[in-house]
């Protein structure tokens, strides 16, 4: 669902975009691509544990973007294949009629099985380069995979080319 800039209205966030750009210290970013953030409560309790890095920060970001999924059915039949912040993040995506935010290659294939539109933290970044929020990609890419981020060479070398940087 996107606006007339081509800006997405409302996504829901799994955790490791959210973590991403913690890491990066771009959740910023997020904000003005998506006109609204909503996670499901078991991403908030996934990003928040305190003996996670960056939970404080995520802590205060998500404050007041957290909701509870209603559908606890839907989300037990997609526990078998994928976790619960990821199966609860497409259950919130479906009930809020929304985008979602998501990298996990089985996540994204259940979330397009489901008929969500999903984009992933490269996308992200790729428009926000788009829109000049950033100047560049690749050290952000860099950096993601330095802090034990997986993005597959495939990806990391499409995104340069498309980010005109290869």
């Amino acid at each position: 669902m996107k606006n007339y800039q081509g800006l997405r209205m409302l996504v829901i966030a799994d955790s490791s975009p959210l973590i991403g750009f913690a890491i990066l210290g771009k959740l910023d970013i997020l904000n003005r691509i998506f006109e609204e953030i909503l996670v499901p409560q078991a991403v908030y309790q996934e990003v928040t544990v305190l003996s996670k890095p960056h939970a404080e920060t995520l802590k205060s970001f998500l404050k007041e973007k957290v909701e509870k999924v209603k559908n606890d059915v839907a989300v037990h039949v997609l526990r078998t294949e994928l976790d619960l912040g990821e199966a609860e993040s497409i259950v919130l995506a479906i009930e809020k009629k929304g985008d979602i935010l998501i990298d996990d290659h089985k996540g994204r294939r259940a979330a397009k099985a489901s008929g969500l539109e999903a984009i992933g933290t490269v996308g992200v970044l790729l428009q926000a380069k788009k829109l000049n929020y950033i100047v560049e990609i690749k050290p952000l890419l860099d950096r993601l995979i330095n802090n034990k981020m997986r993005i597959g060479e495939t990806l990391y070398n499409r995104a340069l080319v498309l980010a005109g940087e290869s």
